[in-house]
């Protein structure tokens, strides 16, 4: 019964980790700086800029 336990524990530690990294992955994706946009300044083709 005490390795059930463990056994327990180590899924959801899994679970928990794997949760908060694709949060963080999430997070950093939405807050990034748009230092490397394609492209350019943000200028779609009917803008008229080059």
């Amino acid at each position: 019964m005490n390795s059930s336990l463990i056994f327990q524990y180590i899924i959801v530690l899994l679970i928990v980790g794997f949760a908060c990294y694709s949060l963080l992955r999430v997070i950093r994706k939405n807050f990034a700086p748009k230092k490397f946009s394609s492209k350019g300044g943000g200028c779609d083709k009917d803008c008229g800029c080059s």
